[in-house]
């Protein structure tokens, strides 16, 4: 025998198969796991095995989310702020004693409802990011 070869001991299985798992990643990019059948393997085996690249691949999956849901509760975040800064200054101007557009008065009116949809988005996305972080075993 050349000392390149390997030898096969006679109880090695053979490989007869493969499954091919894959998904694309929020960030664009793809993961894969590749599941061989051996000779003689049962189906819990194999379920088992294809049990375990799904799981790894929903952790990868996750952990691809959670800086996608910190950017956009940052975003949130900002137009929060933008929103209450019009807010101060829209009251300002209307306890100053100047008459508002009409325009201004609807954006008045309806920013308190969209600051608390604003407060009640962060924090279910808060809550988003805590659960991803918490799915995937991170921070």
């Amino acid at each position: 025998m050349w000392p390149f070869e390997k030898r096969r001991k006679k109880t090695q299985p053979i490989q007869i198969g493969t499954f091919q798992l894959s998904a694309e990643m929020p960030n664009k990019r793809g993961i894969g796991c590749s599941v061989s059948v051996l000779q003689g393997e049962d189906l819990a085996s194999i379920n088992k095995k294809l049990d375990l690249c799904q799981e790894a691949i929903e952790r990868q999956r996750t952990r691809c989310e959670i800086p996608e849901l910190e950017a956009a509760r940052d975003q949130r975040m900002k137009g929060l702020e933008q929103a209450r800064e019009v807010l101060a200054e829209l009251s300002k101007k209307q306890q100053d004693g100047e008459k508002l557009s009409s325009q201004e008065q609807l954006t008045l009116r309806n920013l308190g409802v969209n600051i608390e949809k604003a407060k009640e988005d962060i924090e279910k996305g808060d809550q988003a990011i805590v659960e991803a972080k918490r799915k995937a075993g991170v921070g």
